[in-house]
């Protein structure tokens, strides 16, 4: 019993000794534990970082190629523009000088043909001869000798010829209204 009486009070230090070794135990293990998902969560976190820094890079890289592109763009899209207000008024200037010229065409016809036909009737005019009193001129043969009737046979010559245009050159030679003007009849 002696025992038993000295050990009753080294019992309860003990158990204090052995509740406080295995507190001490089970707080430092899962202190370990916690260090140990700490680390790996930080490990993780510092990947995660790292993998975001990468992945910003890289948009920054392609948003920078973006507007690279779109400055590229831009200009073309001037440049193209430029070109297409250059184009619309050469095209302006071309459809200005073509009815310029159509004009100038024409009118140089017209001038022409009325040259023509002013000569044509000068010559109608000159080439008659008087035609004696004794010789009666038939009805139906009084508008080739009258000279307003060869001026009119004459502006339907050249507004013919107008109209059948410059390709067909190839036809026989027409006779001179002025040739037959000048025939007298017996």
């Amino acid at each position: 019993m002696e025992l038993e009486t000295s050990l009753s009070p080294l019992i309860p230090i003990l158990a204090t000794l052995l509740g406080a070794s295995l507190t001490w135990f089970f707080c430092h293990n899962r202190a370990q534990t916690m260090r140990i998902r700490h680390r790996e969560r930080c490990k993780a976190l510092l990947k995660s970082a790292a993998e975001l820094e990468a992945c910003c890079a890289k948009l920054e890289s392609e948003v920078e190629l973006l507007r690279l592109s779109e400055a590229e763009a831009l200009r073309r899209e001037a440049g193209l523009e430029a070109r297409l207000t250059a184009e619309q008024q050469r095209s302006g200037d071309r459809e200005r000088l073509l009815g310029e010229t159509e004009f100038r065409i024409l009118r140089g016809f017209r001038d022409a043909s009325l040259t023509i036909l002013r000569h044509r009737q000068d010559e109608g005019l000159k080439s008659l001869h008087p035609i004696p009193e004794s010789h009666e001129i038939p009805e139906k043969d009084a508008s080739e000798w009258h000279p307003s009737g060869t001026a009119a046979r004459l502006r339907d010559e050249v507004a013919s010829s107008m109209l059948e245009g410059p390709g067909n050159d190839s036809e026989a030679p027409r006779s001179d209204p002025s040739a037959s003007l000048t025939q007298t009849k017996p």
